[in-house]
């Protein structure tokens, strides 16, 4: 008898402490969403938009002025003599040297621009999600690209979006 009691205990405390009780609300966003529909990610993205097409130009520019060069060195190469043309060889190479790490300086200087305005558009809207958060007692929310499936009424893309649009109009 004593042995039944036991087995009942066990099996109930198994049972019991398997079912899963979550009283947590989870819901996810799309940040992509929200800062392609925002105005406020509109702004960056016209800003980073403008940044590059300046970069752009300088480097084209500056790829004609090399190539301008590079046909005058082969223009010219069977007239002059081998230590001229070994030296604007030379100086060419430098040339093209140069421009290389100006574009690299150009593109690390372009991506830190774009993360430091990416990580301030999600330091403005995190008081907003954590505010939208208190009020709809939510405790977790979700990046919707860390996610294979879920329930779209648990999507708050477009009521964070609607927040943003109503606390930031065009700054």
């Amino acid at each position: 008898m004593f042995n039944f009691k036991k087995i009942i205990f066990v099996v109930i405390f198994i049972l019991h402490s398997s079912l899963v009780y979550s009283a947590e609300n989870v819901v996810f966003i799309d940040i992509d969403y929200v800062l392609n529909n925002s105005n406020l990610g509109k702004l960056i993205y016209k800003d980073l938009e403008n940044i590059n097409k300046k970069n752009i130009t300088q480097l084209e520019e500056k790829e004609k002025q090399i190539k301008e060069k590079k046909d005058e060195i082969n223009k010219t190469k069977n007239i002059k003599s081998k230590e001229i043309l070994d030296q604007d060889i030379l100086l060419f190479n430098k040339k093209v040297e140069k421009y290389r790490r100006e574009k690299d300086e150009l593109i690390k200087n372009f991506q830190q621009i774009k993360k430091t305005k990416l990580d301030n558009f999600m330091n403005k809207i995190n008081p907003l999600i954590q505010k939208y958060m208190d009020e709809n007692s939510i405790d977790i929310v979700l990046e919707k690209k860390q996610i294979f499936i879920g329930n779209i009424n648990k999507d708050i893309s477009n009521d964070i979006l609607k927040l943003i649009e109503k606390n930031f109009n065009e700054n």
